[in-house]
This record gives C-alpha cells, sequence and structure tokens, in this order.
C-alpha cells in the first residue's frame, strides 16, 4: 500500500512579501489491488474513492469496499 500526503496553502501578504503556510489536508492511499482512495481531515470516518474519468459514473460494490491498513 502507497500512502501519499494531501496538502492546501494559505498565501498571504506580509510587509508586500508573499508567504505561504501550509496545512496538511488528507492522505491519499493506493492499495496493493490498484484501488485509490482519499481522506480529508476535515471529514473524519468518510473515504473519498478516486477512478478514472472514462469509468462508469457508479461504483462498484467490489470498488467501495476500500482496504485500510
Amino acid at each position: 500500500m502507497q500512502v501519499l500526503s494531501i496538502y492546501t496553502r494559505r498565501i498571504y501578504d506580509i510587509n508586500g512579501e508573499k508567504k505561504a503556510q501550509w496545512y496538511k489536508a488528507g492522505i491519499l492511499k493506493e492499495t496493493d489491488g490498484g484501488r485509490k482512495f482519499i481522506r480529508l481531515f476535515h471529514q473524519p470516518h468518510v473515504d473519498f474513492f478516486v477512478v478514472d474519468n472514462n469509468e462508469n459514473s457508479e461504483v462498484s460494490e467490489r470498488e467501495s469496499q476500500a482496504e485500510e491498513s
């Protein structure tokens, strides 16, 4: 399983100089079986499944049962 971090940033201005503050927003997991899903920290206990654009808009029951670590 591969786990990747998802970050967002807030850009702000201090004395005419742009600064960025980075926040860890969640994770993206790819299972050994190739399934992918994300977990955003602002919505705990909710997984968002990642599918190719050319797949059907409905996720099959098999894909909706993501493996968790």
